[in-house]
């Protein structure tokens, strides 16, 4: 059996394998003291798992693979460059975690682990993919019928309904207030998407005409969360239906379904009256759409034409900088099918009419409601807003008179607040004409050349819950008064406004048990965070490199153009990292697009591996 072991793994090979096992060991050993010592545990729950899935994959000898996707140089920079993020995160996160020496040490023991993982990642989703097969996606799998749609609508649906009675007749997050103050007292602005806010102000008024509802404010709102757990069913229902025609097997589309159904955070954001909600539905939708059209030899039909452009008209009009990440995603498009001359045509004239029937629609609105522009231009400021915040504070001592007249121009009560996190604070105070927009230009490029360091760690730390799988900054709102996975409550302080704005909401306290389960699970100081499986699927940074790991996926295995359908997700991860914060709903989109997209790359070769 000895004989046989030192054939499987060379004395060298196995001498590396247990170096490499040991320092990993001995790094986490430090770090776990260390965190110990800093009053925070909650690394408990991811750390370990990832450390024990690294060892599993050194004990594997997966440390060894010679040819997964890409060549060892590539793949050793791609752990290296993953193992530095996390490293920096904990190193950001925790006071007293040792110095930078020190952190570098921890990349260079982890790193191995990090490659033997990613190594084994990448072999099972080789294996997985290669049983797919390059066929149209109608051809893969077998037809789900209208029957069975509306079976996995009802379930979906009756799914909801536990949150929606728990929290009847809505979740009321923070975000809700501005826009009842558009709809009762102010008047209607483009700053959140005016169909939105619309459909709102439609619910609302609803309410007004139900005599069998006592109270109109809660009928309005309860019509609200029935309409949109209906749409929120209809697109997971179809997606699921997708799912089958691709081929993907029965079971992970069972899973995905009872997911949608009975997960808490598609339940709870589907009674939340919030803007992203419904756009996060769309953009699963229309992701599914277009790794239809990459996977199509053909021109797809006039039907198929039609709803897609219908359906991108609504993804432009639910999230105003939607149409940044889309244009990408149409060059991406236009480029790929530049050859087939005839099939671009047609997906020009598409694209075309899609964003002429947006500006159409959208124009409409805003001169039937008489709605104002309120996109205010520190709104594309966060970053640039932060950079200088930081700055301003960590070098206070440097700043010469001119910095502080230039600042005391942009923010006129002195410098800005500087919050890590959320820029909310550092631009609030910054006023949209040209020549304060001139001074903050002028002084963002002179400190930027000083404190290049500060400039690129305000980035980083801004969205830090889209890289750090360990981050906690996403489980706090940006005035740390709705704490919270998923920020359930507004602010105590503003319940003056929402008896004002709102005077016949009041959400009911009759089903105590629900709420505390449910309380339970949108804490961000609750005990799921330290059950691995849990508090990975439940952190944002997992779905940001579950993405990266599709697209890599999809380079090794020589198949380009299934990187079509994940270009809008990468481009609506861009412009996430240019917003104000990191927060769950406004990373729901990339998830459930994200989800979809791994499904479909992998989950055919594990339903043809089981046939």
């Amino acid at each position: 059996m000895m004989e046989k072991r030192r054939e499987a793994l060379p004395a060298g090979k196995l001498a590396v394998t247990v170096c490499c096992a040991l320092a990993s060991l001995l790094c986490a050993g430090r770090i776990f003291l260390l965190l110990r010592q800093a009053g925070s545990v909650y690394t408990m729950g991811i750390f370990p798992l990832a450390l024990l899935f690294g060892l599993y994959c050194l004990w594997k000898k997966a440390l060894f693979f010679e040819e997964v996707f890409f060549s060892v140089r590539v793949r050793i920079l791609l752990a290296a460059g993953f193992t530095a993020l996390q490293v920096l995160g904990l190193y950001w996160s925790h006071a007293g975690m040792g110095s930078a020496l020190e952190a570098a040490v921890w990349v260079a023991c982890l790193t191995p682990a990090a490659f033997a993982g990613q190594n084994m990642l990448f072999s099972l989703a080789q294996r997985a993919a290669e049983g797919a097969g390059d066929g149209q996606a109608d051809r893969a799998g077998n037809r789900v019928g209208k029957r069975e749609f509306l079976c996995v609508f009802a379930l979906i649906f009756a799914g909801f309904c536990i949150p929606f009675a728990t929290y009847y007749p809505a979740i009321m997050a923070y975000d809700v207030i501005p826009q009842l103050d558009q709809i009762r007292v102010s008047g209607l602005t483009t700053h959140h998407p005016l169909i939105h806010t619309l459909l709102l102000k439609g619910c609302l008024s609803a309410g007004e005409f139900l005599p069998f509802f006592s109270n109109a404010d809660r009928a309005g709102l309860a019509i609200y969360s029935l309409i949109q757990m209906a749409v929120m069913a209809g697109c997971f229902a179809w997606v699921y239906t997708f799912l089958g025609r691709c081929g993907v097997s029965k079971w992970l589309c069972y899973v995905f379904v009872l997911c949608a159904a009975f997960f808490p955070t598609h339940g709870m954001l589907a009674v939340s009256i919030t803007k992203d909600t419904i756009y996060a539905a769309l953009v699963m939708v229309f992701t599914a759409f277009a790794y239809e059209l990459s996977v199509k030899e053909a021109c797809p039909g006039k039907g198929w034409l039609v709803c897609y452009i219908l359906l991108t008209v609504l993804l432009l009009l639910f999230r105003n900088n939607s149409i940044y990440a889309w244009i990408l995603y149409v060059a991406a498009v236009s480029i790929c099918t530049w050859k087939r001359k005839f099939f671009c045509g047609r997906l020009l004239v598409c694209h075309g009419a899609a964003l002429l029937m947006y500006l159409l629609v959208n124009g409409w609105m805003i001169h039937a409601v008489s709605a104002t522009s309120d996109t205010y231009a520190r709104e594309m400021l966060s970053v640039p807003a932060q950079q200088i915040a930081r700055a301003a504070q960590y070098h206070e001592e440097e700043l010469t008179q001119q910095d502080r007249e230039a600042l005391s121009a942009v923010w006129k009560e002195g410098l800005p607040e500087y919050e890590p996190a959320i820029a909310d604070r550092s631009k609030r105070d910054i006023a949209g004409d040209q020549e304060t927009l001139r001074h903050f230009a002028k002084e963002w490029i002179s400190l930027g050349v000083r404190y290049p360091g500060e400039y690129a760690k305000a980035f980083l730390l801004k969205n830090k819950g889209i890289w750090d799988l360990t981050d906690t900054t996403y489980l706090n709102d940006i005035y740390s008064y709705a704490k919270g996975y998923l920020q359930i409550t507004y602010p105590s302080d503003q319940q003056v406004y929402m008896d004002a704005l709102a005077p016949g909401y009041e959400r009911h306290q009759k089903l105590q048990i629900l709420q505390s389960l449910y309380r339970y699970f949108a804490a961000g100081d609750e005990l799921w965070r330290y059950c691995p499986p849990m508090a990975l699927v439940m952190q944002p940074a997992f779905y940001t490199f579950l993405l990266l790991f599709y697209c890599l996926c999809c380079i090794g295995l020589k198949k380009p153009v299934r990187l079509l359908p994940a270009v809008f997700s990468l481009a609506l991860l861009g412009t996430l990292l240019f917003g104000p914060c990191v927060l769950t709903r406004y990373m729901y989109p990339l998830m459930l697009s994200t989800v979809v997209l791994a499904l479909l790359l992998f989950g055919q070769g594990v339903q043809r591996g089981r046939n």
